[in-house]
């Protein structure tokens, strides 16, 4: 957590805003907009103030930055354990920095640097350093290591630092500078992301820029994204999608069939009703989509948003395990096993297969029971294409 009080340069000391970072970005924008400030790559705020348990970073007060490298920094430091945030902020205060940009490039540099604060074992002392020059050891290694005699040539040698948090000691690692004060790096904050968008603008003569975007995202980040590249439109760009969990259909759509430039904000759309699916439902949407065959990204849409519409049940194969499944596994009657050698689990099968006009698929057998007409008229056009091709039908 890192809270900071920001007020806009030049602007009344009375007229601030507290912000606790990583914020939501609607509410970092609205407090933004309160101070005066709208989408900007510029440093306009003022830091009044700096709070965080650990007392870190305290050098940014009276300082000049842009809320949103505020808000990256915040999120790497947010993935820190509480060792690796300690040595930041021994780091930056051995280091002395004081801009936001040298903070993002040493939040990628800190196998740079070992913090020891405990001194009562030296084999640990000599663990910990070689963990963090070496970025990890392979277990056979680490049980032929002599860590003692690390950890005593390290003590003797005088070169650590005195911090509030340790003696910080350098690896001799090379920090690299991978931020250059622009277009953020790609780094995945959460772990729910369905996917990821690269926007690419540029040419290999004046120097190619990236941004990011990890979908589901709120649309002020694409605007900002957009912004920092200079753009008004996305058409203006070049777009690349990744996915993290979405079928190769839907990829399909929205990189061959329709440019993702156009419909990026429904494809982010899908995205955020994909976050609400949990493994199961992914899975009984994937074999939704192959059921009635989308063909635009509209379609997606509308088979996302009227999901639950659909009846999926994995593993049906016949009329037979669909009656069975229905009497005896879905809880909608009490069943009596002594009765079973009389029931017609195949002819219930086919009544109820009749009535909701479902079918079997690869996966399962799958039945719209609902009536918006979006999708009716989807599975329609599909049907008339099945027959068309002999196919089975809905």
């Amino acid at each position: 957590m890192l809270e900071m009080k920001l007020r806009k340069r030049d602007a009344p000391s009375y007229r601030t805003a507290v912000i606790t970072f990583p914020a939501n970005e609607p509410d970092l924008q609205k407090a933004m907009d309160e101070i005066g400030i709208g989408i900007t790559t510029e440093k306009l705020c003022v830091v009044d103030a700096v709070q965080n348990e650990d007392k870190g970073l305290q050098a940014l007060v009276e300082t000049i930055v842009n809320a949103d490298e505020v808000q990256y920094l915040a999120k790497r430091m947010d993935s820190f354990d509480k060792n690796e945030l300690h040595t930041f902020y021994a780091a930056a205060e051995q280091e002395k920095l004081t801009q936001v940009k040298d903070l993002i490039n040493l939040s990628f540099n800190l196998h740079c640097y070992a913090l020891i604060s405990d001194f009562s074992d030296v084999s640990a002392v000599g663990q910990r350093y070689e963990l963090c020059r070496r970025t990890g050891i392979p277990t056979d290694e680490m049980k032929n290591t002599d860590f003692e005699s690390i950890g005593k040539k390290l003590l003797s040698s005088g070169k650590g630092t005195v911090t509030a948090y340790g003696v910080l000691y350098s690896t001799g690692n090379a920090p690299e500078q991978t931020y250059n004060g622009e277009q953020y790096l790609e780094y995945h904050w959460r772990d729910d992301d369905v996917a990821m968008v690269t926007l690419e603008s540029g040419s290999y003569h004046s120097g190619i820029k990236y941004e990011y975007l990890y979908l589901p995202c709120w649309e002020i980040e694409i605007e900002k994204a957009m912004n920092r590249l200079g753009l008004s439109s996305l058409e203006s760009c070049a777009t690349h999608l990744d996915f993290v969990d979405m079928s190769e259909q839907v990829y399909q759509i929205f990189t061959e069939d329709y440019p993702l430039s156009e419909y990026l904000y429904t494809l982010n759309n899908l995205a955020r009703s994909y976050t609400g699916f949990d493994r199961q439902t992914r899975a009984d949407f994937h074999a939704i989509m192959e059921m009635a065959q989308p063909k635009t990204p509209e379609d997606v849409a509308v088979l996302a948003d009227n999901f639950y519409e659909f009846t999926v049940v994995p593993g049906l194969e016949t009329p037979t395990d669909y009656g069975r499944y229905m009497i005896i596994d879905s809880g909608r009657y009490e069943f009596d096993e002594n009765l079973e050698e009389y029931i017609d689990f195949r002819g219930y099968g086919e009544h109820r297969i009749q009535r909701e006009n479902g079918s079997f698929t690869d996966y399962g057998y799958i039945a719209y029971l609902g009536s918006t007409p979006a999708v009716e008229e989807l599975l329609r056009l599909d049907n008339s294409q099945d027959k068309a091709m002999g196919g089975m039908q809905l």
